[in-house]
């Protein structure tokens, strides 16, 4: 295989790469958008494996929780 040959197979390689990273972006963002308090809570999980940052975890979680409600009441 020639060279260029080789340089066109990595290019098409490069584009398959970047369509499926973007097609992964949007069925993660329109997952977010469809449930975005089941994402925060994913969010909190992953990030409460310390004792440390479960407590800030939670205290952000409690804190966005009573915003939303507030804000929804309004």
């Amino acid at each position: 295989m020639s060279e260029l040959g080789i340089l066109e197979q990595r290019l098409q390689l490069v584009e398959l790469s970047a369509s499926l990273q973007r097609a992964t972006i949007e069925r993660r963002l329109a997952a977010v958008e469809a449930r975005p308090s089941r994402t925060l809570i994913n969010l909190i999980g992953s990030v409460a494996s310390r004792p440390i940052a479960r407590q800030l975890a939670f205290a952000a979680a409690a804190f966005a929780w009573r915003a939303f409600r507030r804000r929804r009441r309004t």
